[in-house]
């Protein structure tokens, strides 16, 4: 007979013998009072990526296409746990550490108040005790590690990139009994978390995972794809946040900008799952106990299942960096060991109370992971350009590892006693006292708002019908389709786009010929670099354009580096130069007489004439372009400019 009480069915995680289960809070957007805790039991099955033969061809269980049949009982189907080394699917650079690719079978599903984990009588954990604690490298030697990215030729190139730094222990005798004690005094010391949760594997030798991840990565709801990038980190007083402290950090331009290229990269993961109609909101702030963070919410229409999201959506860039490729490349250099879990995701899917498809995941951060003979590890990270403060960014390690550790040593509250998510909000500001959500702070989230590009914000109008089909060049380069938000947008506001990409057979002659519009897209490298076949191939692309297009014409433009190649073809003093000053930044310029506050991307620079003055745009009838990315969250008036390009 099955349990018929909330402690029935708790006492199971309490045996001798637990199978394999999990612990999910998983706190939804503006939802009102605590979440409920969701339980699973099931069983595990091991492969070595989400589509492999192990998973695919499991006599028992089935395909991972594990939503069930349409119309199937509302519920989830499994939890999937993908180590980070699953970034070699997609022909991304990591170290391979052999971390496998683990799904939870959902048997069972229980839903049960979070007050059922504030009675510390249903524990049976004992006192919990941490050995051989600390981090494994001093602050010195990961100020050195950041020091030295920042002095790399990548960071001054405009590359931002997470640094990982573990935290390690020793649990004697750890059991389920101890996780599921941990998980409820995250529940009782942290709030704001996207999930917390326990995956247990079982077996002969079981993996724990215990944590409270603020990052929400993919997911499908009401058949929109929906993703939560989150970037910038305030840390809070011990006496509470300070009103003044917080609108300078909401203020503060390297935050607002870290969040922004965030943003950016999520968008051209989103933009690749989605058809028209992606909304960017935001951004908010995320609360936590010891720490505020900015996010924003992206969705759009989803376009495909939800297994196929999940994999084409790798992982959360901000557990990676900016431009993506190049950030895992730097990860592999810096990082000598693999991240196993770490920078992963934990996915659910299953179906909706509709009995439509429904998929909701989270990256693994702020997580402890404990192996079978009790050894835990912690990873933490901060995001590192090239403007970061090395004793900076080793605090923010600091604080990171400090507000999981402090929660999972909090002390449960007494029988009856609320968690932490369900008491009273944070202290109110020092300087204001009023609550955190002050008028000044909404002002300040208000303005970061009216900054990005209305046509994310609001939504763009239909695309043309009839028009003829744009062109685009990809210029390769990177793995990871970062084309996708700028085919959204040419979409948008001009008609039908159509990659073609640079090295494809007869690639020059099909973009000559086109009776239509032809659009050079930026991507990674110098134009002018000697040694590079594919920038010699690009270039002679260019030059074809610029000498064989019929004058008056449809025209041929460029953006970021497919703007750099059109203009050392078409101006006879054209040349490139190293950016000063960072890129990635947003600045405000003239464009086709008028102002637009655009964002630079690209490490180099085209200048002309004896005094090298920049050139920022084209506006030949024939040839034009511009040398930064309209399609980016920063660029205020990106379609208006796209429009003219093409039109």
């Amino acid at each position: 007979m099955r349990p018929t009480t909330d402690a029935e069915v708790l006492e199971r995680l309490h045996g001798a013998d637990v199978p394999p289960f999990a612990l999910l809070c998983r706190q939804r957007p503006g939802a009102p009072g605590p979440a409920p805790v969701e339980l699973l039991f099931g069983d595990v099955d091991t492969g070595k990526s989400l589509g492999s033969s192990e998973l695919e061809n499991a006599e028992t269980v089935g395909s991972l296409d594990g939503a069930g049949p349409p119309g199937a009982a509302p519920g989830p189907r499994l939890l999937a746990l993908l180590p980070f080394r699953h970034l070699a699917e997609h022909g991304l650079p990591c170290h391979d550490d052999g971390t496998p690719t683990r799904v939870l079978r959902v048997r069972e599903h229980h839903v049960l108040p979070a007050d059922a984990f504030t009675d510390p009588r249903l524990s049976g954990a004992g006192p919990l005790e941490w050995r051989d604690a600390g981090f494994t490298t001093t602050d010195t030697q990961y100020e050195d590690l950041v020091r030295g990215f920042v002095a790399s030729d990548a960071a001054r190139g405009g590359l931002n990139v997470l640094l990982r730094r573990d935290w390690t222990a020793r649990l004697p005798d750890f059991r389920p009994a101890v996780a599921v004690d941990l998980f409820r005094r995250l529940l009782t010391a942290e709030s704001g978390a996207y999930w917390t949760f326990v995956v247990h594997t079982g077996g002969a030798r079981p993996l724990t995972l215990v944590g409270a991840t603020p990052q929400g990565h993919v997911g499908v709801e009401g058949g929109r794809v929906v993703m939560h990038p989150l970037c910038g980190t305030y840390r809070r007083p011990a006496e509470g946040p300070d009103a003044g402290d917080l609108v300078a950090f909401l203020a503060d331009r390297k935050e607002s900008e870290e969040l922004a290229t965030t943003v950016d990269a999520e968008l051209a993961v989103l933009c690749g799952l989605s058809g028209p109609g992606v909304r960017v909101e935001g951004p908010f702030l995320r609360r936590m106990a010891h720490l505020l963070h900015t996010q924003c919410r992206l969705s759009g229409p989803a376009a495909a299942g939800a297994r196929e999201t999940l994999s084409r959506a790798l992982f959360a860039s901000t557990v990676v960096g900016s431009p993506y490729a190049d950030a895992c490349l730097a990860i592999h250099r810096h990082e000598a060991t693999g991240r196993g879990y770490y920078g992963g995701v934990l996915a659910l899917i299953g179906r909706d109370g509709a009995g439509a498809e429904e998929l909701d995941s989270a990256a693994v951060i702020r997580t402890v992971v404990v192996d079978h003979r009790g050894e835990a590890r912690l990873s933490v990270g901060a995001t590192v350009g090239g403007r970061s403060s090395p004793e900076a960014e080793a605090a923010e390690t600091r604080t990171k590892a400090r507000t999981v550790l402090t929660a999972l040593t909090a002390s449960p509250p007494a029988a009856g006693q609320a968690p932490a998510a369900a008491q009273a909000p944070a202290s109110a500001p020092r300087a204001s006292g009023v609550p955190v959500f002050d008028a000044a702070v909404r002002d300040a989230l208000d303005r970061r708002h009216a900054a990005l590009s209305s046509f994310w914000t609001e939504g763009a109008a239909a695309p043309a019908v009839g028009a003829a089909a744009v062109l685009v060049l990809d210029p390769g380069g990177d793995p990871v389709a970062e084309l996708a938000a700028l085919l959204h947008m040419v979409t948008a506001v001009q008609g039908p786009a159509v990659l073609v990409r640079y090295d494809a057979p007869g690639a020059a002659e099909t973009l000559v010929r086109h009776a239509g519009p032809v659009l050079l897209a930026s991507g990674p490298g110098r134009p002018d670099d000697p040694g590079c076949v594919r920038m010699a191939a690009l270039r002679r692309t260019a030059a074809s354009l610029v000498r064989e297009r019929p004058p008056g014409g449809p025209p041929v433009a460029g953006v970021g580096l497919g703007f750099q190649l059109l203009a050392l073809a078409a101006l006879p003093e054209a040349r490139v130069v190293p950016r000063t000053g960072g890129t990635g930044l947003a600045r405000e310029v003239e464009v086709f007489g008028r102002p637009v506050t655009a964002a630079f991307r690209n490490a180099h620079t085209i200048v002309s004439g004896p005094d090298g003055h920049e050139v920022v745009a084209l506006g030949e009838q024939t040839v034009r372009g511009v040398q930064f990315r309209p399609e980016s969250v920063l660029t205020t008036d990106g379609a208006g400019v796209l429009r003219r390009l093409l039109g």
